[in-house]
């Protein structure tokens, strides 16, 4: 079994969300978190959301689709996010081998054919984590965390922008894109071990790639181009830009 996971529960701040949450607007007359459950329809046998701020307003828009919900009532980063909705499949005894991971906001541009390739990379190599990596000169504007592999070409850890020393910037190339997928019991087991950023006080899903690597244990990557991509919504200016870089794509 497959299960998808769709992060869909933070305050939106930068957006200034004030009485829906950020995935219900519009990205071509459909809403973001659409684009997140059609393409998990796709790949994956359920699927849950996880809500918190104007979490309502998410239902709304969910309300002929079949998925299950996890609330997250503190917003504790990512990592946590993840936690409550693994809380939710372990409430409904559900035992997946794979889990996806993917954020609201950010899969317009995501093809089911990638999602597999994902899927069959993880079972070939068998990983405990796969990512999604990608490759754009933009990376001063985007902030994405970069993916550091070690001499053998294994991805050892994920280093978030801001945290980033001036190396890594200049001579790493590949970032992580933000879209996962899990072995269940390495995700079950090894959630409690990701610690809290001194920085933002939030835990972050992408610690997982050091916790495994630190486990000898395969964490797996998939490249693919920026055009496969895109760029997640944190302002009004993303979702314009957005908007502009997907129909630069299709023509």
């Amino acid at each position: 079994m497959i299960i998808g996971i769709i992060l869909a529960a933070g305050k939106g701040t930068r957006i200034k969300a004030k009485t829906a949450n950020k995935v219900t607007l519009n990205f071509f007359n459909k809403p973001l978190i659409i684009y997140s459950v059609e393409l998990l329809e796709k790949v994956a046998h359920k699927i849950f959301v996880v809500i918190g701020a104007f979490h309502e307003s998410v239902k709304k828009i969910l309300v002929q689709r079949k998925v299950f919900y996890a609330y997250q009532k503190k917003r504790l980063g990512t990592g946590h996010a993840v936690k409550v909705a693994v809380e939710e499949i372990i409430k409904k005894n559900l035992k997946p081998e794979i889990v996806l991971v993917g954020y609201g906001d950010h899969t317009m541009f995501y093809k089911k054919e990638d999602i597999k390739k994902l899927i069959a990379l993880h079972q070939k190599e068998k990983a405990v984590m796969s990512i999604i990596t990608t490759e754009s000169k933009e990376n001063e504007k985007l902030h994405w965390g970069y993916i550091l592999r070690d001499k053998k070409g294994n991805i050892v850890d994920s280093v978030e922008y801001k945290d980033a020393n001036d190396k890594i910037k200049k001579n790493i190339k590949e970032l992580n894109a933000g879209f996962y997928c899990f072995d269940f019991d390495f995700l079950k087991n090894n959630l409690k071990k990701i610690k809290k950023s001194k920085v933002s006080g939030e835990y972050y899903i992408n610690s997982l790639i050091k916790i495994g690597s630190l486990q000898n244990l395969k964490v797996a990557g998939l490249k693919i181009p920026f055009s496969s991509v895109g760029i997640g919504i944190n302002t009004w200016q993303e979702l314009e830009e957005s908007q502009r870089i997907y129909l630069s794509i299709k023509k």
